[in-house]
């Protein structure tokens, strides 16, 4: 049985009552990237659980055999050859963040040269930097690199920055597609990556991953926003191994 061990919840009760926040207008968080930093690589939702959580997301399947994007409802899998495939609803994903997209707002940045840029705009212009947006961005790339991911044995349990040295990286030229993605702040950095945590779907579906780099074809990009109020963080099952053995933790090293 999948346990929810934790729900971090922002309300705005000044604005919006409880009783009206809806049911689904949060993000579904499963695991921890500092699960991935120490080495778990196996969960216990499938493809098909994800897809009731939402139909936006991303995240990997187990023993990190290929990078995971949801989109418009459809998950996908992209294999280490970078090669894109619908997922199979019964692969089981060690990590991911899933929620149902809906547009509250659209922000345009001016001057963007490449994703760092992209980034540091984005930031300054965000209604608040302490809350959790999922982000979506459609874009054309004079060029994008793309990181992908290779299955491990079940018995490494070396953490994830070690296996990002030597990961498959795809790098494409004039490609039109979607960033997926999630804004997460600072005091998020053991679940999630922080700022920003983006793969990208290209249009017809030929190639995807985890963005590293890229270069707009225009200056001018419209980033679409979700605000979203509640974040919902599951565990996998407590007989996971990953989760009994002691952890390096990313968490601050400070006495209050």
């Amino acid at each position: 049985m999948i346990k929810s061990l934790l729900t971090i919840a922002m309300l705005n009760l000044l604005t919006v009552p409880f009783n009206a926040q809806q049911h689904d207008d949060k993000i579904f968080h499963y695991s921890s990237m500092d699960a991935m930093r120490n080495g778990v690589y196996t969960g216990d939702i499938t493809v098909k659980d994800a897809k009731q959580k939402g139909n936006f997301g991303l995240g990997t399947y187990n023993l990190l055999d290929g990078e995971l994007i949801a989109l418009d409802g459809n998950i996908y899998r992209i294999a280490s050859d970078g090669s894109v495939e619908t997922a199979d609803l019964k692969r089981l994903i060690p990590f991911g963040s899933f929620t149902f997209f809906k547009k509250e707002q659209s922000i345009e940045l001016q001057g963007v040269r490449n994703i760092a840029d992209l980034q540091k705009k984005l930031i300054e212009l965000l209604p608040s930097p302490n809350r959790f947006y999922a982000v979506k961005i459609e874009a054309s790339f004079r060029s994008i690199s793309l990181g992908g991911a290779e299955k491990v044995n079940e018995k490494d349990t070396r953490g994830i920055a070690y296996f990002m040295k030597s990961r498959p990286v795809y790098q494409k030229e004039n490609v039109k597609g979607t960033l997926i993605g999630f804004y997460n702040p600072p005091y998020a950095g053991g679940l999630d990556l922080t700022p920003f945590h983006f793969h990208f779907l290209s249009d017809d579906k030929s190639v995807g991953g985890h963005l590293i780099e890229g270069i707009p074809s225009d200056l001018k990009i419209t980033v679409e926003l979700d605000e979203k109020n509640a974040y919902e963080v599951i565990l996998p099952n407590s007989n996971e191994a990953g989760y009994q053995r002691k952890w390096s933790s990313s968490e601050a090293k400070a006495q209050y």
